[in-house]
């Protein structure tokens, strides 16, 4: 899975990609990659005042899509895993957008949903971290990097 979604992040790049890994409820199995598309170019063009950045620093689900997505994971007894997406011409790092979408007043809107960061420069899938929410922090940190430098 890891080798598709490295691969959607040099094929969508300059934009940000995005995206989830899905798994059954009831063991955590993981069952399925499920692209996702980043709209957040068109809502920036149609509301930049809500929507500020372009589709070079931020992703956006469409919200029908997230809807189609609910209705799979219902039917197919799954949740979500994993959340991801790439950094354009930057370093894997969780920014203040990223814990701002990934976390409320309570803590973090997926518990247990681990997210993937892969940074991609000059269209090349250089290195992915992953974050996890960390309680004593109250924020989602590094659990791990693995470089991809070929």
């Amino acid at each position: 899975m890891l080798k598709a979604i490295l691969e959607q992040a040099e094929r969508e790049y300059p934009a940000e990609c995005c995206g989830l890994i899905l798994a059954r409820q009831s063991d955590g199995e993981i069952t399925r990659l499920r692209p996702c598309t980043n709209v957040q170019e068109q809502y920036h063009r149609l509301d930049p005042k809500d929507f500020p950045l372009e589709e070079c620093s931020a992703y956006f689900i469409e919200p029908k899509e997230l809807l189609e997505i609910d209705r799979e994971m219902a039917d197919q007894s799954e949740l979500i895993r994993v959340i991801y997406h790439s950094h354009i011409d930057a370093d894997a790092y969780f920014s203040d957008e990223d814990e701002q979408r990934a976390t409320d007043e309570d803590g973090p809107v997926y518990p247990g949903t681990i997210y993937l960061v892969i940074s991609v420069c000059e269209g090349r899938a250089e290195l992915a971290k992953w974050f996890r929410w960390n309680p004593e922090m109250r924020l989602h940190s590094d659990a791990g990097s693995c470089s991809l430098r070929r």
